[in-house]
């Protein structure tokens, strides 16, 4: 089979040709059909993720495929059977073997595509928004970066969970965007003013939930756009930085930083975890939930593919191709 592997964090990964493996009890062979490049990866890739893994390593959180060989005692799973899931990392081949727990059924007449990138983006922002930010239908949810993968993620699932949607882009073309995805209201974050622009569309009551995937800067200027008792998910740092709230700030406004990691989350309570990914499933099977897909790479251009993944202009999932 081949895979694509990190030897060298200063390095990009690079094709290589392995033994197929043979799934273990209780585990599934997926043929992998396609990919989708997170964030998360990249940063993995790089070595510049808190966890690294030891060298050499697979890449890849986000596959779908087909079921094509099962490990002895498995169940639940038939042969040929289409089917979808994540992994911290280990995605980017050609044949991988996993868990049945970690796996669920594509719906018939689903795009295989959009398959591949439902679990970290969208499990992601149904952990972030339902578990641990306890989003309401009828609260005001603001999400940062909305045309990210996650935040193009928060924007439809906070929408499918019955919140009033503020996107926050960079852009006139990502505004535009945001609004596609079922955002209620956009503010773009070039403005000088964006966050009195939030506090106006939230109204007295103030925001409810920020989702934040972005850090730095934007970080501090969303969190006081929160209401008394508000909640900021803290996701990630696609701007590049890690940002310096003031903790006085908690206090003022009865408010809580709330941390989200959907990586120890599946480690700690993998039951939970594929409760949550059904879940995921089932909205995209009903059409509540739709990745954006912004192109397709073969393995062979994998580095023009993750150049374009890397561009913030980007808007939707790379996918690679097996």
């Amino acid at each position: 089979m081949q895979a694509l592997r990190v030897h060298a964090f200063d390095q990009p990964p690079r094709l290589d040709t392995l033994p197929s493996p043979e799934p273990a009890a209780g585990e599934v062979r997926v043929r992998v059909q396609a990919c989708g490049i997170s964030f998360f990866d990249l940063l993995i890739a790089r070595g510049a993720y808190q966890w690294k893994p030891p060298l050499p390593f697979t890449v890849g959180s986000e596959f779908a495929g087909t079921v094509d060989a099962l490990g002895a005692g498995t169940t639940g799973f038939a042969i040929g059977e289409r089917v979808c899931g994540s992994l911290s990392i280990g995605a980017w081949a050609d044949q991988i073997c996993v868990p049945a727990a970690g796996l669920q059924p594509v719906a018939p007449g689903a795009a295989i595509d959009e398959a591949a990138v439902l679990h970290t983006p969208y499990g992601t922002a149904l952990y972030a928004l339902r578990e641990r930010g306890g989003v309401q239908a009828g609260e005001t949810v603001l999400v940062l970066g909305a045309t990210g993968g996650i935040g193009d993620a928060g924007v439809q699932t906070a929408k499918a969970l019955g919140a009033r949607v503020i996107a926050a882009v960079s852009g006139p073309a990502k505004q535009t965007a945001a609004t596609q995805a079922g955002a209620d209201a956009v503010v773009d974050m070039q403005s000088a003013n964006w966050k009195d622009e939030v506090k106006a569309l939230a109204g007295p009551r103030g925001v409810d939930v920020v989702l934040d995937p972005v850090g730095g800067e934007a970080m501090d200027t969303a969190f006081r756009t929160l209401g008394w008792g508000g909640r900021h998910l803290v996701v990630g740092f696609a701007g590049g930085s890690i940002g310096s709230l003031k903790g006085n700030l908690c206090i003022v406004k009865g408010a809580s930083l709330i941390g989200v990691d959907l990586r120890q989350y599946r480690e700690r309570q993998p039951e939970a975890m594929h409760r949550l990914l059904a879940d995921v499933t089932a909205l995209h099977a009903q059409g509540r939930v739709r990745p954006r897909i912004a192109a397709h790479f073969p393995l062979t251009q994998a580095s023009a593919a993750f150049s374009m993944a890397s561009e913030r202009a980007t808007m939707g999932r790379v996918m690679l191709d097996f």
